[in-house]
Protein backbone atom coordinates (compact mmCIF):
# COMPACT_ATOMS: atom_id res chain seq x y z
CA UNK A 1 0.00 0.00 0.00
CA UNK A 2 1.28 3.38 -1.21
CA UNK A 3 -1.19 6.27 -0.16
CA UNK A 4 -0.97 9.79 -2.18
CA UNK A 5 -2.71 13.28 -0.61
CA UNK A 6 -4.43 15.71 -2.24
CA UNK A 7 -5.92 18.53 -1.51
CA UNK A 8 -6.94 22.32 -3.86
CA UNK A 9 -5.80 25.44 -3.49
CA UNK A 10 -8.21 26.94 -0.63
CA UNK A 11 -6.34 24.73 1.68
CA UNK A 12 -3.33 27.31 1.77
CA UNK A 13 -0.51 25.07 1.51
CA UNK A 14 1.48 27.54 -0.04
CA UNK A 15 1.56 29.97 3.01
CA UNK A 16 3.20 26.91 5.59
CA UNK A 17 6.32 28.03 4.98
CA UNK A 18 7.58 24.56 4.10
CA UNK A 19 7.02 21.95 0.99
CA UNK A 20 4.10 19.15 2.59
CA UNK A 21 4.93 16.76 -0.22
CA UNK A 22 0.57 17.22 -0.71
CA UNK A 23 -0.26 17.35 -4.22
CA UNK A 24 -2.83 20.49 -4.96
CA UNK A 25 -5.25 21.04 -7.56
CA UNK A 26 -4.84 25.10 -8.10
CA UNK A 27 -8.30 27.09 -8.81
CA UNK A 28 -8.01 30.41 -11.07
CA UNK A 29 -8.65 33.83 -10.02
CA UNK A 30 -10.35 35.90 -13.00
CA UNK A 31 -10.37 39.47 -12.79
CA UNK A 32 -12.52 40.66 -15.78
CA UNK A 33 -10.43 39.26 -18.84
CA UNK A 34 -7.30 38.25 -16.86
CA UNK A 35 -7.49 34.95 -16.04
CA UNK A 36 -4.08 33.90 -12.61
CA UNK A 37 -3.25 30.91 -11.08
CA UNK A 38 -3.99 30.97 -7.66
CA UNK A 39 -0.59 30.21 -6.16
CA UNK A 40 1.43 30.67 -8.90
CA UNK A 41 0.65 33.77 -10.59
CA UNK A 42 -0.75 35.54 -8.06
CA UNK A 43 -0.45 35.31 -4.58
CA UNK A 44 -1.75 36.47 -1.13
CA UNK A 45 0.22 39.87 -0.79
CA UNK A 46 -0.43 40.81 -4.50
CA UNK A 47 -4.22 39.68 -4.98
CA UNK A 48 -5.36 41.42 -1.11
CA UNK A 49 -3.61 44.93 -2.54
CA UNK A 50 -5.58 44.48 -5.80
CA UNK A 51 -9.15 43.88 -4.69
CA UNK A 52 -8.45 46.73 -1.89
CA UNK A 53 -8.54 49.26 -4.64
CA UNK A 54 -11.81 47.93 -6.47
CA UNK A 55 -14.66 50.53 -5.72
CA UNK A 56 -17.38 49.00 -8.32
CA UNK A 57 -18.92 45.44 -7.01
CA UNK A 58 -18.78 44.25 -10.68
CA UNK A 59 -15.29 44.57 -10.84
CA UNK A 60 -14.75 41.69 -7.85
CA UNK A 61 -12.97 38.81 -9.15
CA UNK A 62 -14.40 35.36 -9.83
CA UNK A 63 -12.77 32.35 -9.69
CA UNK A 64 -12.81 28.65 -11.29
CA UNK A 65 -12.54 25.51 -10.10
CA UNK A 66 -9.51 23.05 -11.21
CA UNK A 67 -9.70 21.75 -14.90
CA UNK A 68 -10.93 18.05 -15.48
CA UNK A 69 -6.71 18.32 -17.25
CA UNK A 70 -5.39 19.17 -14.02
CA UNK A 71 -7.03 16.18 -12.31
CA UNK A 72 -6.53 13.27 -14.54
CA UNK A 73 -3.11 14.67 -14.89
CA UNK A 74 -2.46 14.28 -11.21
CA UNK A 75 -4.12 10.93 -11.02
CA UNK A 76 -1.98 9.87 -13.98
CA UNK A 77 1.05 11.05 -11.97
CA UNK A 78 0.12 8.70 -8.56
CA UNK A 79 -0.22 5.72 -10.75
CA UNK A 80 3.18 6.03 -12.32
CA UNK A 81 4.47 6.64 -8.97
CA UNK A 82 2.86 3.40 -7.97
CA UNK A 83 0.81 5.01 -5.39
CA UNK A 84 -2.26 2.52 -4.30
CA UNK A 85 -4.43 5.04 -2.81
CA UNK A 86 -4.95 8.57 -2.85
CA UNK A 87 -6.88 10.54 0.01
CA UNK A 88 -8.37 13.84 -1.20
CA UNK A 89 -9.46 16.62 1.11
CA UNK A 90 -11.18 19.50 -1.12
CA UNK A 91 -12.76 22.38 0.63
CA UNK A 92 -16.13 21.20 1.64
CA UNK A 93 -19.01 20.15 -0.81
CA UNK A 94 -21.34 23.13 -0.10
CA UNK A 95 -18.69 25.58 -1.21
CA UNK A 96 -17.01 24.17 -4.04
CA UNK A 97 -17.89 21.36 -6.78
CA UNK A 98 -14.28 20.44 -6.28
CA UNK A 99 -14.54 16.80 -4.20
CA UNK A 100 -17.86 15.90 -6.53
CA UNK A 101 -16.17 16.43 -9.48
CA UNK A 102 -13.22 13.95 -8.58
CA UNK A 103 -15.11 11.86 -6.81
CA UNK A 104 -16.76 11.18 -10.58
CA UNK A 105 -13.49 11.30 -12.38
CA UNK A 106 -12.30 8.87 -9.13
CA UNK A 107 -14.84 6.51 -11.11
CA UNK A 108 -12.92 6.41 -14.09
CA UNK A 109 -10.50 5.28 -12.16
CA UNK A 110 -11.87 1.77 -11.28
CA UNK A 111 -9.12 -1.28 -11.27
CA UNK A 112 -6.00 1.08 -11.45
CA UNK A 113 -5.68 3.34 -8.52
CA UNK A 114 -8.27 3.35 -5.39
CA UNK A 115 -9.17 7.54 -5.00
CA UNK A 116 -11.19 8.49 -1.54
CA UNK A 117 -12.46 11.87 -1.24
CA UNK A 118 -13.31 13.38 2.12
CA UNK A 119 -15.34 16.10 2.38
CA UNK A 120 -13.78 18.35 4.29
CA UNK A 121 -17.13 20.37 5.78
CA UNK A 122 -14.18 23.13 5.58
CA UNK A 123 -11.77 25.57 4.00
CA UNK A 124 -8.57 27.93 4.24
CA UNK A 125 -5.94 26.24 6.25
CA UNK A 126 -8.57 23.84 8.57
CA UNK A 127 -8.78 21.98 5.53
CA UNK A 128 -5.02 22.08 4.79
CA UNK A 129 -4.61 20.68 8.15
CA UNK A 130 -6.32 18.13 7.70
CA UNK A 131 -4.78 16.89 4.50
CA UNK A 132 -0.73 17.90 6.49
CA UNK A 133 -1.90 15.34 9.48
CA UNK A 134 -2.93 12.66 6.99
CA UNK A 135 0.48 13.60 5.14
CA UNK A 136 2.30 12.94 8.86
CA UNK A 137 0.11 9.51 9.23
CA UNK A 138 0.51 7.94 5.71
CA UNK A 139 4.24 8.84 6.27
CA UNK A 140 4.44 6.84 9.62
CA UNK A 141 2.43 3.41 8.12
CA UNK A 142 -1.06 4.44 9.19
CA UNK A 143 -3.76 2.49 6.79
CA UNK A 144 -6.12 4.46 4.57
CA UNK A 145 -9.03 3.44 7.15
CA UNK A 146 -6.77 5.06 9.96
CA UNK A 147 -5.88 8.31 8.42
CA UNK A 148 -9.99 8.79 7.08
CA UNK A 149 -11.41 7.77 10.63
CA UNK A 150 -9.09 9.79 12.17
CA UNK A 151 -9.92 13.15 9.38
CA UNK A 152 -13.71 12.67 10.24
CA UNK A 153 -13.13 12.49 13.99
CA UNK A 154 -11.53 15.98 13.37
CA UNK A 155 -14.16 17.14 11.19
CA UNK A 156 -16.91 15.91 13.89
CA UNK A 157 -15.12 17.68 16.46
CA UNK A 158 -14.32 21.46 14.52
CA UNK A 159 -15.30 24.94 14.76
CA UNK A 160 -15.15 27.81 12.92
CA UNK A 161 -16.10 31.70 13.05
CA UNK A 162 -14.99 34.48 10.87
CA UNK A 163 -15.34 38.09 10.56
CA UNK A 164 -16.45 39.65 6.88
CA UNK A 165 -15.56 43.48 6.35
CA UNK A 166 -17.83 43.96 3.10
CA UNK A 167 -20.18 41.35 2.68
CA UNK A 168 -20.26 42.36 -1.19
CA UNK A 169 -17.70 39.52 -2.51
CA UNK A 170 -20.14 37.05 -0.22
CA UNK A 171 -23.59 38.36 -2.10
CA UNK A 172 -21.70 38.35 -5.65
CA UNK A 173 -20.63 35.15 -5.59
CA UNK A 174 -23.33 33.05 -4.14
CA UNK A 175 -22.31 32.49 -0.45
CA UNK A 176 -25.35 34.70 0.51
CA UNK A 177 -28.51 35.80 -0.66
CA UNK A 178 -28.57 39.38 -2.11
CA UNK A 179 -31.23 39.92 -0.06
CA UNK A 180 -29.42 39.29 2.79
CA UNK A 181 -26.46 41.09 1.51
CA UNK A 182 -28.51 44.28 1.00
CA UNK A 183 -29.78 44.67 4.65
CA UNK A 184 -26.88 43.85 6.18
CA UNK A 185 -25.17 46.78 3.51
CA UNK A 186 -27.70 48.91 4.66
CA UNK A 187 -27.54 48.47 8.59
CA UNK A 188 -23.31 48.21 8.11
CA UNK A 189 -23.66 44.67 9.96
CA UNK A 190 -20.56 42.66 10.39
CA UNK A 191 -22.12 39.73 10.94
CA UNK A 192 -19.79 36.61 12.85
CA UNK A 193 -20.04 34.08 10.56
CA UNK A 194 -20.10 30.41 11.04
CA UNK A 195 -19.33 26.82 9.02
CA UNK A 196 -21.42 24.73 9.97
CA UNK A 197 -20.94 21.19 10.65
CA UNK A 198 -22.37 20.38 7.17
CA UNK A 199 -19.88 22.92 5.38
CA UNK A 200 -22.04 25.33 4.79
CA UNK A 201 -21.25 29.26 5.74
CA UNK A 202 -23.96 31.05 7.44
CA UNK A 203 -24.76 34.13 9.89
CA UNK A 204 -24.32 33.34 13.43
CA UNK A 205 -24.72 36.97 14.72
CA UNK A 206 -25.50 40.20 13.30
CA UNK A 207 -23.24 43.13 15.14
CA UNK A 208 -22.76 46.63 13.80
CA UNK A 209 -19.30 46.85 15.13
CA UNK A 210 -16.33 45.12 13.45
CA UNK A 211 -14.29 45.03 17.02
CA UNK A 212 -17.18 44.08 18.35
CA UNK A 213 -17.54 41.26 16.31
CA UNK A 214 -14.43 40.22 16.54
CA UNK A 215 -14.49 40.07 20.19
CA UNK A 216 -17.71 37.74 19.86
CA UNK A 217 -16.08 35.57 18.06
CA UNK A 218 -13.02 34.87 20.34
CA UNK A 219 -16.25 34.38 22.92
CA UNK A 220 -18.13 31.59 20.85
CA UNK A 221 -14.85 30.03 20.10
CA UNK A 222 -13.85 30.18 23.90
CA UNK A 223 -17.22 28.47 24.53
CA UNK A 224 -16.39 25.69 22.18
CA UNK A 225 -13.24 25.09 24.21
CA UNK A 226 -14.21 25.65 27.40
CA UNK A 227 -12.72 22.58 29.95
CA UNK A 228 -10.65 21.26 26.57
CA UNK A 229 -7.09 20.54 26.42
CA UNK A 230 -5.93 18.60 24.31
CA UNK A 231 -6.93 21.25 21.01
CA UNK A 232 -5.17 22.92 18.11
CA UNK A 233 -6.31 26.41 17.12
CA UNK A 234 -6.05 28.68 14.02
CA UNK A 235 -6.05 32.26 13.25
CA UNK A 236 -6.57 33.34 9.46
CA UNK A 237 -7.36 36.59 7.51
CA UNK A 238 -7.11 38.47 4.70
CA UNK A 239 -5.14 41.81 4.60
CA UNK A 240 -5.45 41.85 9.10
CA UNK A 241 -2.14 40.08 9.98
CA UNK A 242 -2.46 43.32 12.97
CA UNK A 243 -6.36 42.39 14.23
CA UNK A 244 -5.58 38.33 14.19
CA UNK A 245 -2.30 39.31 16.59
CA UNK A 246 -4.49 41.43 18.76
CA UNK A 247 -6.50 37.98 19.14
CA UNK A 248 -3.75 35.78 19.50
CA UNK A 249 -2.87 38.18 22.30
CA UNK A 250 -6.82 37.90 24.37
CA UNK A 251 -6.43 33.79 23.58
CA UNK A 252 -2.97 33.88 25.70
CA UNK A 253 -4.58 35.89 28.40
CA UNK A 254 -7.84 33.65 28.83
CA UNK A 255 -6.36 30.61 27.41
CA UNK A 256 -2.81 30.65 28.22
CA UNK A 257 -2.16 26.48 28.10
CA UNK A 258 -3.41 26.65 24.54
CA UNK A 259 0.05 26.47 22.85
CA UNK A 260 1.39 26.31 19.62
CA UNK A 261 -1.24 28.82 17.87
CA UNK A 262 -0.66 29.06 14.04
CA UNK A 263 -1.60 32.58 11.78
CA UNK A 264 -2.37 31.77 8.55
CA UNK A 265 -2.99 33.40 5.25
CA UNK A 266 -6.38 33.01 3.47
CA UNK A 267 -5.81 32.30 -0.17
CA UNK A 268 -7.29 34.94 -3.44
CA UNK A 269 -9.31 31.30 -4.50
CA UNK A 270 -11.30 31.85 -0.75
CA UNK A 271 -10.49 35.52 -0.72
CA UNK A 272 -12.05 36.70 -3.98
CA UNK A 273 -15.54 34.98 -2.06
CA UNK A 274 -15.00 36.78 1.24
CA UNK A 275 -12.68 39.81 0.79
CA UNK A 276 -10.14 41.55 2.46
CA UNK A 277 -10.82 42.85 5.82
CA UNK A 278 -11.55 39.10 7.55
CA UNK A 279 -10.01 37.98 10.06
CA UNK A 280 -11.23 33.62 11.48
CA UNK A 281 -10.33 31.58 14.42
CA UNK A 282 -10.59 27.80 14.02
CA UNK A 283 -10.31 24.86 16.10
CA UNK A 284 -9.98 21.34 16.42
CA UNK A 285 -10.55 18.98 19.32
CA UNK A 286 -8.00 16.31 19.39
CA UNK A 287 -9.20 14.14 21.25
Amino acid sequence: MKIAIMTDVNAGLDYVGYDTGITVLRSTVNFKNEVLVDGIDIKADEFYRRISQITNVSDIPSTSAPSLGDIYDAIDNFIEQGYTDVIHFPISFQLSATGPTVQQVAKEYHGRIRIHVIDTKLATYLQGYLAVNAKQMAENGATVEEIIERSEFLINHSKAYFVVDDLSYLVKNGRLSNAAGFLAGLLRIKPVLEITSDGRIVTKEKIKVYKYAVDRALELMFEFLKDKTNVKVFLFHSLREDIVKKMLERINEVRPDIQGIEIHYITPAVGAHIGAGVVGIGAFLLE
